[in-house]
């Protein structure tokens, strides 16, 4: 049956099926790991930002950066992937989020709005990364399956997206007893999540 993608070599049919089963097994964790990341980042966007500036009106300037650096990073991510393959354009992306998340805290701690923002920015590249896992899927599915693994990685963000956000009051109370900034504790799960996912997709 045909594929989207080159067959890798000394694979035979059931090789590459066999191949294309864990690959979306990885790519479905490592979506649950990014909609964890990025439930709990959305959530506390709008107030982190709205508290920076002081201004309640400049609180979606929060999801904006983050589609911004999404848009930014689309393809600069996409030109890797086809220069060296999807594991180091993905891993790239949720790289440069991981240190987002660390421009975010901060921006909290010295109370920098505009240094808050660019964190965001560099946030949306984990986006990006998770948006082209999606095409990761279907690589090697072939014409039967294409759909299907398609919609499994799909789905498997949603798992992701429902827990990080409930993870926000757990992690405001680990920042609290170690004595990080208010509405900071939450990003040590999105931390510890994108860690994960990045050496799911990378090992």
């Amino acid at each position: 049956e045909p594929t989207t993608a080159p067959c890798p070599p000394g694979l035979d049919a059931d090789g590459i099926a066999a191949l294309q089963r864990r690959t979306i097994v990885v790519l479905s964790a490592g979506q649950v790991l990014g909609g964890i990341s990025f439930g709990a980042t959305v959530s506390l966007g709008a107030i982190l930002a709205a508290k920076l500036s002081g201004d309640d009106t400049l609180s979606g300037l929060a999801t904006a950066s983050i589609t911004l650096g999404t848009a930014l990073t689309a393809v600069p991510l996409a030109a890797l992937a086809r220069r060296r393959g999807r594991r180091p354009a993905l891993a790239t992306g949720m790289l440069v989020a991981l240190v987002g998340v660390g421009v975010v805290i901060t921006a909290i701690t010295i109370s920098a709005f505009p240094l808050l923002l660019t964190g965001f920015v560099l946030i949306g590249a984990g986006q990006a990364s998770n948006l082209q896992s999606r095409f990761a899927a279907a690589d090697l599915a072939t014409d039967a399956s294409r759909a299907r693994d398609l919609s499994l990685v799909i789905w498997a963000t949603t798992i992701g997206a429902v827990l990080g956000p409930n993870l926000v009051g757990p992690g405001e109370a680990l920042g609290a007893t170690l004595g990080m900034p208010q509405y900071t504790g939450p990003y040590l799960f999105t931390i510890a999540a994108q860690l994960l996912g990045l050496t799911l997709l990378w090992t």
